[in-house]
């Protein structure tokens, strides 16, 4: 019973002890990092363990499997720093300590590559913290982080944050300068259409994204393009994403075609 409590915890936190490492997913090494691309080979599961010792579907699993790109291996949650020491990371909210306990940098100054840090309860995360991978970096010190199971349950988002700390895996000099992409306000192409009820419009492409507002019923938006979600509202997994760079959902819009694209309209 102890063993069968301890996995099920370890499932919800994201990470794993060492000696369970034998129970670990299969999956060839990635070739290259594709920052700003979904590209996690084990997107769509949820509480497997991966070759590095954590969990799938978790931030922890994800940033562990980008820093494996750039050669830095994680082995039963564990890493070796370059003082020589070993510490396990585990949770996300304990990974700035670990790291500063087997030689790395931490502090408050992002940059591409670096690993963004938040304790338990820090600008909205859960009691184990969370961790995401720095993509980028504006000259105002923010930060463009992807990331698993924030915005999306279980999935990958991005957004631009300022973390309270950062971990630097990688020396300075060996990093590459980034800066955010500034959203186009004045997309080339879009389209009128109504909404049909007084409507959230979101973040993002989903029900769990955080709303912007409503959307009085019957006005008039102009939507820019459409992608398929797993957020499936009354049988339609299309949103709308509008001028503003929000998103609605399609089947409350008067768009011509119900749970496909609109002809004419490119796809997000």
């Amino acid at each position: 019973m102890r063993i069968r409590s301890f996995a099920r915890r370890a499932r919800t936190t994201g990470f794993v002890a060492a000696g369970m490492v034998a129970l670990a997913l299969s999956a060839a090494a990635p070739t290259g990092a594709g920052l700003g691309v979904d590209d996690f080979p084990y997107r769509g599961t949820v509480g497997r363990l991966d070759p590095r010792g954590f969990y799938t579907g978790y931030c922890t699993s994800f940033v562990a499997w980008r820093l494996s790109q750039a050669g830095i291996n994680f082995h039963g949650a564990s890493l070796t720093g370059p003082n020589g020491q070993t510490r396990q990371f585990g949770n996300g909210g304990n990974w700035d300590a670990a790291a500063v306990q087997v030689g790395f940098t931490v502090d408050t100054h992002p940059a591409v590559g670096a690993v963004a840090v938040w304790h338990g309860g820090e600008g909205g995360a859960w009691s184990a913290g969370h961790v995401a991978y720095v993509m980028a970096v504006d000259s105002a010190g923010r930060a463009r982080v992807e990331e698993y199971n924030w915005s999306v349950r279980y999935g990958y988002d991005q957004r631009v944050v300022a973390a309270p700390r950062y971990i630097h895996f990688r020396p300075a000099a060996t990093v590459a300068p980034g800066q955010v992409p500034t959203p186009n306000r004045t997309p080339a192409l879009s389209r009128p259409y109504r909404v049909t009820i007084t409507l959230n419009h979101r973040r993002g492409p989903g029900i769990w994204f955080a709303s912007l507002g409503l959307i009085p019923a019957g006005s008039t938006i102009r939507v820019t393009c459409q992608t398929r979600s797993s957020s499936v509202v009354h049988g339609s997994s299309i949103w709308d994403r509008l001028v503003d760079g929000s998103y609605v959902a399609d089947v409350y819009t008067t768009t011509p075609r119900f749970n496909a694209f609109t002809p004419g309209l490119p796809r997000c």
